[in-house]
């Protein structure tokens, strides 16, 4: 079930993002969009770009209160990014609410690319020292023979063609920053470029998210699936 949200979700991030011919207007006209929006995402990042120049086409940022959820917005792109994920259900619903109210401020009529991404990481101890890949994900390699599958370490990624689009798929052992702790990380990243419409934002997102949620579904292992439901330990 799609619909379902895991008690033990790995999920650190899901960003939702819509492009689109690039229109001046935003840059002119940015503070009407902000005023739409500050009550509730008030924190205003400004673009760092290190020695270049800022130009247009670096997004600001706007972030709620306690900078788990926000906003970029640049002329030819705007998205929505939420670090503390309850469901799609809710997520959709607000990334739609602004993306009308950006719709409504600046004329936005043409989509080129909707993208859609789940941002998942997974602590792991090691086994033998191995990555335990096969605890957590069915996917797997068809190695020559006297090539062992048994990997210290794990860097792969692959972009796949998905109905509307394509989607990228990174699945990397890394180190997380705030515990130092081993983790897997998958990220899912979907990027629709067909049969987009902005009058139609809504089902359009819906099944961005849809074909996303359903390659992490048919990705994870089921024993995986029953630790996220909270059924094992």
């Amino acid at each position: 079930d799609i619909s379902e949200v895991y008690p033990n979700s790995p999920l650190v991030e899901v960003v939702c993002e819509i492009r689109f011919p690039g229109e001046l207007a935003i840059e002119c006209r940015r503070n009407e969009f902000f005023d739409r929006i500050r009550n509730k995402y008030p924190k205003i990042l400004i673009p760092q770009t290190g020695n270049r120049p800022v130009n247009c086409l670096t997004p600001y940022r706007f972030e709620n209160e306690d900078q788990n959820a926000g906003i970029m917005l640049a002329i030819d792109r705007f998205s929505f990014f939420d670090k503390n994920y309850s469901g799609h259900k809710e997520f959709i619903k607000e990334f739609v609410r602004l993306a009308k109210t950006l719709g409504e401020i600046y004329a936005v009529k043409k989509l080129n690319r909707l993208g859609w991404r789940y941002i998942n990481v997974i602590p792991f101890s090691r086994e033998n020292e191995i990555v335990p890949l096969q605890r957590f994900t069915s996917f797997g390699l068809k190695l020559p023979e006297g090539m062992s599958d048994k990997f210290e370490n794990v860097s792969i990624v692959f972009i796949s063609k998905a109905p509307g689009g394509t989607i990228t798929t990174r699945i990397e052992s890394i180190i997380r920053s705030n515990d130092q702790q081993e983790a897997l990380l998958m990220d899912f990243d979907f990027a629709m470029t067909e049969k987009l419409s902005f009058s139609r934002i809504n089902s359009c997102v819906s099944r961005a998210h849809d074909q996303t949620r359903a390659i992490f579904e048919n990705l994870i292992t089921d024993d995986y699936r029953q630790y996220l439901r909270g059924e094992t330990i």
